[in-house]
């Protein structure tokens, strides 16, 4: 189905019904089954259909709608039988090329028919990398406009600052005016029409992202391509403005795609009802509407998604790769739609340029090929007065709305250390020339507004570090070096005193201000603890028969955890950070449903939730009340006691449950949805991208009365010390925003991997540990024991602030990794930190090479030998080691290793090399008080996480 365009009515229902057959052909086999499903189900078909089939019987017969009061024509006597007129295409058009909602920057894939499950998976699997995609298409929304209509079209952002559309939506609100275009006069005839982008618009959000257009760039001719380009004024913030990747290759004939955008309740449709049954009745929001490519050609291809008035100027995306494959301009109904090839789009581009001078156009990998002189660097062009530097094209920097910098040409010459010849970079640099380069780096570009640190690091090529040690540049944002140029402004010089110059997106320390580099002087902060520990109740290793179920999540965290809370007898014991999973308070409040039983609690207030995987979460406090209300006198509370007045230094961060004191769940996720998700794929096939969306962790449950009493009382102990603790109100903790949901999804993108959980009844030698008590003094012999190798994974390696005895753990991994044996280390990503992450490990002699960044790794785990296991909460800080709250189990025992073993290498050859995006940008600080729901891509981090407190 398609976009009204020149072609209005449709009286060859002959190519109606072929389109539709050249659809199901163009599906993949799994759509195809689905459409074959529906078809062979005459007597079981969904109501839906039964609708949508008179609908579109009207329609191969044109037939005026029923809505306009006419009498439906005469059957054709050689026609096929009325019950099943119009049944193949309208399966094929709702089925085969389905329309989803957007909610919350993620493809709902509920939203669709239900039978449409081939396109389901698909999209399932390519979750991640869609998510991207979506928050960088917007609606063209105008005021004083000439009539009502809130919005005109679609764009997406093809640069920095820069969108594109059509043609036919610009002429809406813009007119030529001289050599250059201008906003019409509106409904007032006073003052021009106002365009704004908004990219959110997403049904049951009322929340938007609207960034004006600041000015028409270029409209093509009427003769020429449906293609218009706005520039963007500058923004507060930069979500949605990730440019989105044009393709290279022509796409494929029968290519999966899909077209975002924001389909209208189009007048001009034959059959309205008709629409309202295609569309799900979801007009004017984000929606993604999926079918594949049926034709490409030199300056246009032909697809096959399902759009309406309002798709006009949405990006054809192809769904494997992410990348831009077309512009949608034009459809005719139910027969094709048209959009703009990539080619063409390219050549709209460098002529906008030629004739507007617009700089921050987007440079392909073949232009960039192209630009660059036999040294693989391009000249900068200079004006009178200016200088010239070589630069490499990836060297960039943001200015925004920043004038010309005070850092001019003539300032140069001053500087005896100024830039010099590329050719002239090279040569050993030790840690006394790095340092001295640092500085003088910082006195040349000290009146830079744009940048945002300078500091000792390495350099990064494609993502990924080398062994070569850089002045690096820390910047807002990183643009390419055309629009620098049209904004008359220098490049950063590619090197200083001889030694690299590396441009990088500022990290969270670079905008706290503490943002020093390797080799220099951290600002190492103070850590405490009030806590006494407890030789009543001793840490101790112990053998003891025991059953077991080792597990992970997603893949089975929550199916095991609700086992657990609904056998409760008697009593809950339970020692949290975070508790906010709607389905988890209630499987807490009905394991301890009974009048006589009971549940003690203590946690951590403050958890974040109300975006993401947590947007419908609860509260921490929230989830007390709730518990309060459902037990009243039976229910045992204390907020954990932590900060400077506090027992713990900065978490309480334990993920402790103990049942009837025979029983203990121990695990390295809180009680939130993005922990413990309420899915189970290992049995539902609706789920392939839990791995994606959810965080990895590692569980443990263990029915063993000795270890479970152990647990228990120390958790009584907690919840006594913290009522105790004269009680003062936590400061609220400063929140980074941080663009880790727009990462670019580097993991295999091959259908997850689901582990079923290591069950049994045995002898176990296990050895449990808490912080404060006796983390360090358990874990580093267990490290050093190590004779073959060590696998780490943990959503914190903080090589950069080492404090306490934290420093004992890392020396004992790196004199492992430095004898031979396989030490190999996955963290956690968190987008422009990973920069830092990275260079602090090198710095400190970890082999960057046996490191790898999950996106969602939120384990703390240890495997040593593939003999033992460590499993728990731990973060590898010097606050997570030795000062906050935390448990754990080491599992001397080569099964339960082996468990884990599996999953860590699963998870290794997932993720790949680790490489950092670039593209990304910066985070935001947040302060208390303010706002505490992220924007789209971004993700709510403590501020003390990333600094490493």
């Amino acid at each position: 189905m398609s976009a009204p365009g020149d072609e209005m009515a449709i009286s060859d229902s002959t190519r109606v019904s072929a389109v539709a057959q050249q659809i199901k052909e163009a599906s993949n086999p799994d759509v195809q089954a689905d459409i074959e499903a529906l078809l062979k189900q005459p007597r079981e078909r969904p109501a839906w259909l039964r609708e949508a089939q008179q609908a579109m019987k009207r329609r191969l017969r044109n037939e005026p709608a029923i809505e306009a009061g006419i009498r439906p024509a005469a059957v054709d006597e050689g026609a096929a039988p009325s019950d099943e007129v119009g049944v193949r295409e309208t399966i094929v058009f709702a089925v085969g090329t389905p329309v989803y909602v957007v909610r919350d920057g993620r493809i709902d894939l509920d939203s669709a028919r239900a039978e449409a499950k081939g396109w389901r998976k698909l999209l399932a699997q390519h979750d991640a990398s869609m998510a991207n995609v979506l928050m960088s298409v917007g609606r063209i929304d105008v005021d004083n406009f000439v009539d009502d209509s809130p919005y005109v079209g679609t764009a997406w952002v093809i640069d920095d600052g820069l969108v594109v559309t059509n043609r036919h939506v610009a002429n809406l609100f813009a007119e030529a005016s001289g050599v250059g275009f201008k906003f019409r006069l509106g409904f007032d005839a006073r003052t021009p029409i106002g365009v704004k982008v908004d990219f959110l618009e997403e049904l049951g959000n009322d929340r938007s992202a609207e960034v004006r257009v600041e000015r028409i760039v270029w409209v093509a001719p009427e003769t020429g391509p449906d293609v218009a380009f706005l520039k963007l004024a500058p923004a507060s913030t930069l979500v949605g403005r990730k440019a989105l990747v044009r393709a290279t290759e022509t796409p494929r004939p029968k290519l999966p795609v899909a077209v975002i955008g924001y389909p209208a309740r189009d007048s001009r449709f034959s059959d309205r009802a008709l629409a309202e049954k295609i569309f799900g009745g979801v007009f004017d929001k984000k929606r993604v509407a999926v079918g594949q490519i049926l034709g490409a050609g030199a300056d246009e291809i032909t697809h096959g998604c399902s759009t309406l008035g309002g798709n006009s100027g949405s990006p054809v995306i192809d769904i494997g790769s992410g990348e831009v494959v077309g512009l949608h301009y034009r459809g005719i109904e139910f027969v094709e739609n048209d959009a703009v090839s990539v080619p063409m789009l390219n050549r709209c581009l460098e002529r906008a340029r030629a004739i507007q001078g617009v700089g921050g156009l987007a440079v392909s990998k073949d232009e960039s090929q192209d630009a660059r002189g036999r040294d693989g660097v391009v000249q900068v062009g200079s004006t009178p007065g200016s200088v010239t530097f070589t630069i490499p094209l990836r060297i960039t920097v943001e200015l925004g709305g920043i004038a010309a910098s005070p850092f001019t040409a003539a300032a140069l010459p001053t500087i005896a250390s100024g830039a010099l010849p590329a050719s002239e970079v090279g040569g050993p640099v030790d840690k006394q020339r790095l340092a001295q380069a640092v500085v003088n780096a910082r006195a040349l570009l000290a009146n830079r507004a744009d940048v945002v640190a300078i500091k000792p690091g390495y350099r990064f090529a494609d993502g990924a570090i080398t062994d070569e040690k850089a002045v690096v540049v820390s910047v807002r944002r990183k643009i390419e070096r055309s629009s620098l140029e049209s904004r008359g402004v220098l490049a950063l010089p590619t090197q200083i005193d001889g030694v690299r110059v590396d441009v990088a997106v500022a990290t969270t320390a670079d905008l706290c201000g503490e943002g020093t580099g390797i080799g220099e002087e951290a600002r190492v902060p103070s850590w405490h603890t009030a806590y006494e520990k407890r030789p009543d109740l001793p840490m101790t290793r112990r053998s003891a028969q025991m059953r077991f179920v080792i597990h992970s999540g997603p893949d089975s965290g929550w199916p095991q955890l609700s086992k657990f809370l609904k056998a409760t007898r008697k009593s809950l014991a339970v020692a949290m950070y975070e508790f906010g999973a709607p389905h988890i308070v209630d499987g807490v409040i009905a394991g301890v449903k009974g009048a006589k039983e009971t549940i003690g609690l203590v946690l951590q207030l403050g958890g974040h939730v109300g975006s993401g995987t947590k947007k419908d979460d609860f509260t921490d406090a929230e989830t007390v009340d709730r518990i309060r209300e459902a037990k009243k006198s039976k229910f045992d509370f204390a907020a954990a006691s932590v900060g400077k007045a506090g027992i713990f230094d900065s978490a309480y961060h334990i993920k402790v449950a103990v049942r009837d004191s025979r029983s203990l769940w121990l695990s390295s996720g809180s009680w939130q949805t993005s922990n413990q998700p309420n899915v189970d794929p290992l049995t539902e096939d609706s789920t392939p991208a839990a791995l994606r969306q959810f965080n990895r962790e590692w569980h443990v449950i263990l029915d063993n009365a000795e270890l479970a009493e152990l647990f228990a009382n120390h958790i009584e102990r907690d919840l006594k010390e913290a009522r105790e603790t004269e009680e003062a109100p936590a400061p609220a903790e400063p929140l980074v925003f941080v663009p880790a949901g727009m990462l670019a999804d580097l993991e295999a993108a091959a259908k997850p991997r689901y582990f079923p959980p290591l069950e049994g009844r045995r002898m176990l030698d296990v050895h449990p540990i808490l912080t404060p008590d006796n983390y360090i003094e358990t874990v580093l012999p267990f490290i050093q024991a190590a004779r073959r190798s060590v696998l780490f994974q943990n959503q914190s390696f903080n090589t950069k602030t080492v404090g306490g005895d934290y420093g004992k753990l890392l020396d004992a991994l790196l004199a492992k990794q430095q004898d031979g044996l396989d030490v190999r280390v996955i963290f956690r990503s968190f987008g422009p930190d990973d920069r830092d992450t990275i260079s602090f490990a090198k710095d400190y002699g970890f082999d960057t090479g046996r490191i790898r960044i999950q996106k969602n790794c939120h384990t703390k785990g240890i495997i040593v030998d593939g003999e033992a296991a460590l499993v728990g909460s731990h973060n590898w800080t010097t606050a997570g080691t030795g000062f906050n709250r935390d448990a754990s189990l080491i599992f001397y025992d080569r099964e339960i290793a082996e468990f884990y073993r599996a999953l860590f290498e699963y998870d290794w050859e997932r993720i790949g090399p680790a490489r950092i995006d670039e593209t990304l940008p910066p985070p935001i600080l947040v302060s208390p008080g303010e706002e505490t729901v992220p924007p789209p891509g971004y993700v709510a981090v403590p501020r003390s996480v990333l600094l490493g407190r």
